[in-house]
């Protein structure tokens, strides 16, 4: 799949500008990635199943968790995938050396490619809580595809989230007490790691771009728990 990305955009102009260009058009593809009705297929064979095999006891209870945790696992591969197409265009668009305009501005920067790689995966975040075919009413929370992102591309705050989280829902937190706490560990350990200049052996520069893309997770992470709870 890479080496048919880098066939296609092998025609692009080598600049700064071109990695702008890509920008949009990348998020978008995010979202439409994130918003695929991946719960209704898979719902949709489940219930084929059940009716092949024959009534079971307590089918709702019986699969309801199993096609969750199945739509997540789904829904974060696609927001690697796509995320990974789009490190992949921009280390082919933008050349060496050049920058994203919040990284620029501060002593750790992080490349182009390495920017649309987080902001596509963001919008399939996105278009998994807010999917364009239902009318962006019906979506899931988004946990799975964030989670995904913050552990393939940040490991230090991904762990320092985790940690925080199960301690919440080890002492019997709600899901909402549960999800601020490890998002708001994530966004503090974030800037920590910014001011520190504390980089791990895995993972991307942390720096301030890193720090505003966590703090966008948290609001729309949130709000949507908080709408929805």
């Amino acid at each position: 799949m890479l080496a048919l990305v880098r066939g296609l955009v092998e025609f692009l102009p080598t600049s700064a500008a071109w990695a702008g260009y890509v920008a949009g058009p990348l998020v978008l593809l995010g979202y439409a990635v994130g918003s695929l009705p991946v719960g209704d297929v898979l719902a949709r064979r489940r219930f084929r199943r059940q009716l092949e095999r024959g009534p079971m006891p307590n089918p709702r209870f019986k699969n309801v968790d199993s096609v969750e945790v199945m739509t997540a696992a789904a829904r974060a591969v696609l927001t690697l995938v796509v995320a990974t197409i789009a490190w992949d265009i921009g280390l082919e668009v933008a050349p060496r050396g050049q920058f994203s305009a919040v990284g620029t501005y501060a002593n750790q920067a992080i490349g182009a490619w390495v920017s649309l790689a987080l902001w596509t995966g963001t919008g399939a975040v996105v278009g998994a809580m807010y999917p364009i075919w239902t009318g962006f009413r019906r979506g899931d929370s988004g946990v799975g595809p964030a989670l995904a992102l913050l552990t393939a591309y940040t490991p230090l705050l991904a762990a320092a989230g985790i940690a925080v989280g199960s301690f919440a829902w080890g002492v019997g937190a709600r899901f909402r007490l549960v999800l601020a706490s490890a998002l708001a560990t994530v966004v503090s350990v974030a800037y920590l790691a910014w001011v520190t200049d504390a980089q791990p052996g895995w993972g991307i520069t942390n720096g301030p771009e890193v720090g505003l893309w966590s703090a966008v997770l948290l609001v729309l992470l949130l709000t949507k728990a908080v709408r929805h709870g």
